[in-house]
């Protein structure tokens, strides 16, 4: 099966591999020693920022107080993460915004504070989990039916 699943990534027979992702993302690599202990994510918005942080970095651990330059993030993987989330979010993302929220928890506060309304960030990060595992069939019944 050939597509995309709801984090913009490209599918091929159910794994998925975003354009300019480098070998590390198929060998998982483990988070690096950094200078701030790991931080779990704490909500759902969180939770989908790094989802779409360790599919374009290749790290499968990532905290929300990680810097993003720290795990080897650099403007091209900046872009990537900047236009996904806009696409996600459906909100204009300055292409800079991880030069000044360079962590999760940051990001998430920006994109809060951004939003068209209160709520509206934490609501489609809600829905892009519940629809995390769906097949492309299963998210259209699910929509068919409503």
């Amino acid at each position: 099966m050939t597509g995309k699943d709801q984090y913009g990534n490209d599918q091929h027979n159910g794994q998925s591999a975003g354009a300019g992702q480098s070998a590390a993302l198929s060998a998982g690599s483990q988070r690096p020693e950094l200078p701030n202990a790991y931080v779990a994510p704490q909500t759902t918005l969180q939770e989908v920022i790094l989802t779409v942080w360790s599919s374009i970095l290749g790290i499968e651990k990532i905290g929300i107080e990680d810097d993003f330059f720290e795990l080897g993030g650099d403007s091209v993987l900046a872009t990537q993460i900047i236009s996904r989330l806009s696409r996600m979010f459906r909100m204009d993302l300055p292409p800079i915004v991880l030069f000044d929220a360079s962590t999760i928890d940051k990001l998430a506060h920006y994109i809060i504070a951004h939003e068209a309304r209160p709520g509206l960030a934490e609501k489609t990060a809600a829905v892009l989990k519940r629809i995390e595992g769906m097949t492309e069939e299963e998210v259209t019944r699910s929509l068919l039916s409503r």
